[in-house]
């Protein structure tokens, strides 16, 4: 299988010392250090011939410049340019032959300026890092404390039952808690103020006289002013809300969700309740001479191109002939001078597929089902 061109080309080894040191220095050093290096340890025609085999082995001979006086350090400008514009994939892999003949990068080909610019920029990113990250850090810190705030600040001040039955649509969180903190105090001091005269953990099936008492024990009692409502609410006189350390009436005892040993909760969807005014049908079996019987359902059915000498009557009687029944027969008016007449036929849905059958009707009458509303039927008078 062929290689493609841009990795066989990377992989051709071709042998010359100039262009080895360009092709590996090239991405260390400045271009006037190498410039320096190559004026003093190679020749004008080495400098010349690599140049030349550069351009050959790219195939852009033809796009070589031409150095007449002194092109010793233009064409190795030229031969530095050419590498950095080129795809390192598509460039030839040079070597040394003659060991020898690479010059030794010593300190004085270094230029000392841009290194210790290069230091200087090294150490301003790396202060710049930590400072961002000593800011990251103290925010950590800082949401930290703010959480373990708002757990002992929640597990305080109320019971997971009252939790769950405070109504937040009426203002009812507004009412007066116990070791309640504002989020304008200090972090430290109201965390230790709320721990102090706490030494256990109030489980969820604590009694809530049993918390009322501990509640009237803590000195941190904290009143927050009420929100102002849109509109005064009637709130009858058991809703009202106990004093700070005031003993809580027992309440029934609420039944916790089933969950199974992975920890899922059972969900059942609801049963839709029956519609009290649903339609129902009745199912009393009907005589033909009954007095109360249902009305059959009708389609109108569309009669057109007949003679212009059939009347009403015909179709009913040439119905009543094919079905044995007797159906409702309407004609048509068109707003168009047509010598042949239309009508509409109203059948029941039981008779629906012989009348609209082809052999149902004389050769070349139209027939289809009615769109649109019917019209009304005009009475003669």
């Amino acid at each position: 299988m062929p290689l493609p061109v841009s990795v066989a080309m990377s992989s051709t080894l071709i042998a010359n010392e100039l262009l080895a040191f360009i092709q590996h220095a090239i991405d260390t050093m400045d271009e006037v250090s190498i410039l320096q290096i190559c004026k003093t340890n190679f020749k004008e025609e080495e400098i010349s011939s690599g140049k030349r085999l550069l351009y050959m082995s790219l195939d852009k001979l033809d796009q070589m410049p031409s150095r007449r006086r002194d092109g010793t350090e233009k064409s190795v400008q030229d031969i530095i340019t050419l590498l950095k514009v080129t795809d390192p994939d598509d460039v030839p892999t040079f070597v040394a032959k003659d060991l020898h003949k690479l010059p030794p990068v010593t300190f004085d080909h270094v230029d000392v300026t841009r290194l210790l610019k290069d230091i200087i920029f090294l150490k301003t990113s790396l202060s710049e890092v930590q400072s961002k990250l000593e800011v990251s850090e103290k925010d950590i810190r800082e949401l930290r404390a703010e959480v373990v705030l708002l757990r002992n600040t929640m597990s305080v001040s109320r019971s997971p039952d009252e939790a769950s039955k405070v109504n937040t649509r009426r203002g009812a969180q507004n009412l007066s808690v116990c070791s309640f903190a504002s989020a304008d105090f200090d972090a430290s001091a109201v965390v230790g103020e709320c721990n102090a005269p706490i030494a256990k953990e109030v489980s969820a099936s604590t009694p809530r006289r049993v918390y009322a008492d501990a509640a009237a024990r803590t000195p941190s009692c904290v009143t927050l002013p009420r929100a102002p409502a849109p509109a005064p609410a009637r709130v009858p006189a058991r809703a009202a809300p106990a004093p700070c350390g005031a003993p809580l009436p027992a309440a029934p005892s609420v039944l916790l969700p089933r969950r199974d040993e992975d920890g899922f909760e059972l969900v059942q969807r609801k049963k839709r309740r029956p519609k009290p005014t649903k339609n129902r049908c009745g199912k009393a079996p009907t005589k033909p001479e009954q007095l109360v019987r249902a009305a059959q359902s009708n389609t109108p059915v569309y009669i057109s191109r007949l003679h212009y000498s059939v009347k009403r009557e015909s179709i009913v009687e040439y119905v009543h002939q094919k079905l044995k029944y007797t159906l409702r027969v309407q004609e048509l008016e068109s707003n168009r001078n047509v010598n042949f007449k239309a009508f509409v036929v109203r059948v029941p849905n039981c008779f629906l597929h012989l009348v609209l059958n082809e052999d149902f009707w004389p050769q070349n009458v139209v027939f289809r089902r009615f769109r649109g509303q019917v019209p009304p039927e005009r009475t003669k008078t």
